[in-house]
C-alpha cells in the first residue's frame, strides 16, 4: 500500500508535469520521504529538472536514473491512473515519513531517557521534545498571502482594540502612562529593558509581569507568564513579590522579628495578590537560548494562555561558540526575536548598559549605551530605558522618582513616564511635579561627588 501510494507520487508529477501543484510537492516531500531507494532517486531527478529546467519530462526523468531503471520508471507513469490527486498522496506519503522519523527518533532517545543521570536525562527529554517539534513543523508553512487577506484579519484587530482596551489584542503593561506611549505590547515583540545596576530593572519587570497576570483574557481566563531567572533564585522573586505587593522593603522580610501587626497585615495582602497569579518561574543560572526556547514552546502546549515570557538577564544567557562576543549577543538576541515572533507571545528581556554612561554629566541612557551588540536595538520592537537620579545624588529634587524613558518604538512614539520609586518599588506619581523635578535636576551642574545605593 505505502509502495503504491509513493509509485503515485512519482508518476503522477511525470505525467501531469510541472503544474503549481506540482511544485507545492516538491516543495513540501524531500527525497527522503521516500522508502523506496529507486523514488528517493526519481524524486531528487524531477527535483533537479524542476529547479534546473523549469519543467518535468517523463522520458528525462527515466534516462537520468539509468539504464537498468528506465523501464521502471516508465512502468510507474504509465501505472498512475492520474494525477489529480497528486496533492492528497504527497500529503500520505510526509505524513508517514513523519512516523517514520517520531518512531526512530524515540528509539534514538529511549536509552539516555531511561539509563542516564538526572542531568542527563533531562536534556535528552528537552532535545526529544525540541525534535519532535521540528519534525511537525511543516516544510511549506511559509507562503506568500494575499494582501486582501491580511487587511480583513487587520479589520478584525481594530474592531478588538475598539472596545476600550478591554479585548485589545496589545497586552498591557499595567503602567497607564506607559502604555498611553506605546500602545501595550504585540504579540510578537521583543521588549528590551535596560539600566545600570541598582536602577531596578527585576523590579519593573515585576511590575510588568504581574500587571499582566492580573488582567484576564477574552473568555475570562487569567492571563499566564514564563519568568527565567537567572540571577535571582525563584524564592528572591518571591521575596521581591511580595514586597512588592505589600510595598514593603526587601530588608523588611529579611528581619520578620522586627515588624509589626501593620507589617505583617502587608504581607499578608501581598500574599493573597500573588497566590492567584498564573505565574511560572525557571530557576536555571545557565540556559542557552535553545534550552529557554524549548521550555517555552513546551509551556505554551501545556498552558495556551501564556501571555507574557521574561527573561531576567540577557548577559546570563549562555553564549554559543563565536569569534566576537557581539556576534554570540546578536545570536541571542535574534533567537529571542524568532520565539516572540513564532509563539506570538511577547518576549521581554533585562540587559545591562555599558559603563561609558557612568563618563558623562547626563546619565541618561540611550540606545547606544546597550551592552556588546547593536544587535539588540536592531533586534528589539521596543526599548525601555531606566533612571534614577538617586543612583548618582541622593540629595537631589528627582531622588524619589525614577524615569522610564522608551528609547525606541517600532509601533508608537517616544518619551519618558515617571513612577515615584518606594522601598525598591515603583508606584503612580504625579507626572507634572516629576517631570519638573527630573527636569530640574538634568539642568548643567558642577560635578560633585557620586552615590550609589545599594540594588534593592
Amino acid at each position: 500500500m505505502r509502495q503504491d501510494i509513493e509509485a503515485s507520487v512519482i508518476g503522477g508529477l511525470m505525467i501531469g508535469g510541472l503544474t503549481p501543484m506540482a511544485s507545492e510537492v516538491l516543495a513540501t516531500l524531500e527525497p527522503e520521504s521516500f522508502t523506496i531507494p529507486l523514488y528517493q532517486k526519481a524524486f531528487r531527478v524531477i527535483q533537479k529538472q524542476a529547479r534546473n529546467r523549469n519543467l518535468i519530462d517523463m522520458l528525462m526523468v527515466a534516462e537520468e536514473c539509468g539504464d537498468e531503471h528506465f523501464g521502471d520508471i516508465i512502468e510507474t507513469a504509465k501505472s498512475c491512473p492520474s494525477a489529480a490527486n497528486l496533492k492528497g498522496y504527497a500529503g500520505m506519503v510526509a505524513d508517514n515519513h513523519h512516523r517514520r522519523l517520531v518512531l526512530q527518533l524515540m528509539d534514538e532517545m529511549r536509552g539516555p531517557i531511561q539509563s542516564g543521570t538526572i542531568d542527563a536525562s533531562g536534556q535528552a527529554m528537552d532535545e526529544l521534545v525540541k525534535r519532535l517539534s521540528a519534525i511537525r513543523k511543516p516544510r511549506d508553512e511559509v507562503r506568500p498571502v494575499h494582501l486582501a487577506e491580511v487587511i480583513n484579519e487587520y479589520a478584525d484587530v481594530l474592531e478588538k482594540r475598539q472596545c476600550n482596551g478591554e479585548e485589545s489584542d496589545t497586552l498591557k503593561t499595567g503602567i497607564y502612562e506607559l502604555d498611553a506611549i506605546t500602545g501595550g505590547m504585540n504579540a510578537q515583540d521583543l521588549v528590551i529593558i535596560a539600566a545600570r545596576p541598582g536602577c531596578g530593572k527585576t523590579e519593573l519587570a515585576l511590575k510588568i509581569a504581574e500587571g499582566v497576570a492580573s488582567h484576564a483574557m477574552p473568555g475570562g481566563e487569567r492571563r499566564g507568564v514564563l519568568i527565567f531567572s537567572m540571577e535571582m533564585s525563584n524564592l528572591q522573586i518571591a521575596e521581591r513579590s511580595i514586597a512588592g505587593a505589600g510595598m514593603l522593603p526587601v530588608n523588611a522580610l529579611r528581619n520578620p522579628a522586627r515588624l509589626d501587626d501593620e507589617g505583617w497585615a502587608r504581607i499578608s495582602n501581598g500574599i493573597s495578590a500573588l497566590i492567584g497569579l498564573d505565574v511560572w518561574l525557571v530557576d536555571a543560572s545557565s540556559l542557552t537560548i535553545e534550552q529557554i526556547r524549548s521550555i517555552a514552546e513546551r509551556h505554551k502546549q501545556e498552558h495556551p494562555n501564556l501571555s507574557l515570557i521574561l527573561a531576567d538577564y540577557l548577559g546570563l544567557i549562555k553564549k554559543p561558540k563565536a569569534e566576537r562576543n557581539d556576534l554570540a549577543i546578536g545570536h541571542i538576541s535574534g533567537s529571542l526575536k524568532a520565539m516572540a515572533k513564532d509563539l506570538r507571545t511577547p518576549v521581554i528581556c533585562l540587559s545591562q548598559l555599558s559603563r561609558d554612561v557612568e563618563k558623562r554629566p547626563n546619565k541618561r541612557p540611550n540606545n547606544s549605551d546597550l551592552r556588546d551588540s547593536g544587535s539588540i536595538e536592531q533586534d528589539a520592537d521596543s526599548i525601555i530605558m531606566l533612571y534614577r537620579e538617586a543612583v548618582y545624588d541622593e540629595n537631589s529634587p528627582a531622588a524619589p522618582f525614577a524615569e522610564i524613558i522608551v528609547t525606541k518604538n517600532r509601533f508608537g512614539s517616544l518619551g519618558t513616564v515617571y513612577q515615584r520609586f518606594v522601598h525598591g518599588h515603583f508606584t503612580s506619581c504625579d507626572q507634572d511635579e516629576a517631570r519638573q523635578k527630573c527636569t530640574q535636576a538634568a539642568a548643567p551642574k558642577q560635578k560633585g561627588q557620586r552615590y550609589a545605593l545599594p540594588d534593592v
